[in-house]
C-alpha cells in the first residue's frame, strides 16, 4: 500500500549537488525556481527513489554534530539516506577513484552488512550499503 516516494535535502549550492549526485546515476527530471530568486528546488530520480533538492538563497549551516556519523545518530530526527550496492568493494573503488571522498573505511554493521559513509558536497551524510 505504501512505498517511499522521495527524499528531500537543503543545500548551499544545487548545481554541485546535482553534479554531486549524478556521479551515483541520479538524473534530473524536473525543477522549479521562484520569481524572487529566494528558492530554487530540483528533483533528480534514481531508478525509483527521487531525491528532492531545497536551496535556499538565504539558509542556515548543518550543526556540526550531523557531520558524523558519530554524533549524529544520538540526535533525535532523519540520519541520512543510504544507496545499495551490489558489491561494496567496487563502490569503495567508485568513490576513490572519483574523487567524491580522500579515504573510505568499510564496516560491517550491528545486522550484519558492510556500509561505509561518505558526506556530499554540503556535509550531509550518505550511507552506501550493500544490499541484502
Amino acid at each position: 500500500m505504501f512505498n517511499i516516494n522521495h527524499v528531500a535535502i537543503s543545500v548551499t549550492n544545487a548545481e554541485n549537488s546535482i553534479e554531486f549526485y549524478k556521479k551515483f546515476g541520479f538524473k534530473e527530471f524536473k525543477s522549479w525556481k521562484a520569481e524572487d530568486e529566494s528558492i530554487k528546488i530540483n528533483m533528480l530520480k534514481l531508478n525509483n527513489t527521487i531525491l528532492e533538492i531545497f536551496c535556499y538563497k538565504e539558509y542556515t549551516r548543518l550543526p556540526d554534530t550531523a557531520k558524523t556519523i558519530a554524533t549524529d545518530l544520538p540526535v533525535l530526527g532523519t540520519k541520512h539516506f543510504a544507496l545499495g550496492v551490489e558489491n561494496i568493494e567496487k563502490a569503495k573503488e567508485f568513490v576513490l577513484q572519483n574523487n567524491i571522498c580522500q579515504s573510505v573505511e568499510i564496516k560491517i554493521g550491528r545486522l550484519g552488512k558492510p556500509y561505509f559513509f561518505i558526506n556530499d558536497p554540503d556535509e550531509i551524510l550518505v550511507e552506501i550499503i550493500e544490499n541484502d
